[in-house]
């Protein structure tokens, strides 16, 4: 009979041993932060579909809260879901447009799904790299110098790198920068000018800083 419970409870921790095993090494990772969004912004513009010389706009930067989920896919490969609570950007006229203040508002959600490759650990630190596709959203947009603003959601590809420093109980800290290769197309018109349709060509090509706090499930 003592055999019995001894041999029960043997079996007993090692089910458990192989239970938190298997905790411990679950491919999916949660990660929460913020996410700083700059744009480098670069805009050909048309009025009645003549080119504006020296024509431009830029975008104002972002802070918003951010959604990461991960799963991995072997030791080193791993998949990531990046989503973000929508900011909204300011549009201003620069070069030719400098006068004309904000030309509109635009509320847009970024999505991003990556591939990243874990280069082994250095010290503390876990750096990976990777690259994917980005597919931004736009919900609203809202006109002030420009009148019946409409931009566009657009696909774009995306480079990554960043680092995480792994935690006890599962949690981490990173950081990592993604650089998202974007045009859309916005369309308009301008009250300013006799209501004449005016249209535009725009590289935004955002640069994401993703700040965060991940726990492994």
């Amino acid at each position: 009979m003592q055999m019995i419970v001894i041999k029960s409870a043997v079996l007993s921790c090692a089910a458990l041993l192989c239970m938190a095993a298997s905790a411990q090494d679950t491919p999916w990772t949660v990660r929460l932060g913020a996410a700083h969004v700059g744009f480098s912004t670069q805009a050909d513009v048309k009025v009645n579909g003549a080119l504006v010389p020296g024509a431009d706009a830029k975008a104002s930067s972002n802070t918003t809260l951010a959604l990461e989920v991960g799963y991995d896919l072997s030791p080193n490969f791993s998949a990531r879901f990046l989503i973000g609570v929508p900011p909204t950007t300011s549009l201003t006229g620069t070069g030719a447009l400098a006068g004309t203040g904000t030309l509109g508002k635009v509320q847009y959600g970024p999505a991003v799904l990556s591939l990243t490759y874990a280069l082994g650990q250095w010290g503390p630190v876990r750096p990976y790299v990777g690259a994917g596709i980005n597919y931004t959203i736009v919900f609203k947009s809202e006109d002030a110098f420009i009148s019946n603003l409409d931009v566009k959601s657009a696909f774009g590809s995306v480079l990554q790198a960043g680092f995480e420093v792994p935690l006890d109980g599962g949690w981490s800290v990173g950081l990592d920068a993604r650089k998202i290769f974007l045009k859309t197309k916005a369309t308009g018109t301008l009250p300013a000018m006799g209501g004449a349709a005016a249209n535009a060509d725009v590289r935004l090509d955002p640069l994401v800083i993703f700040a965060s706090v991940g726990k492994r499930f």
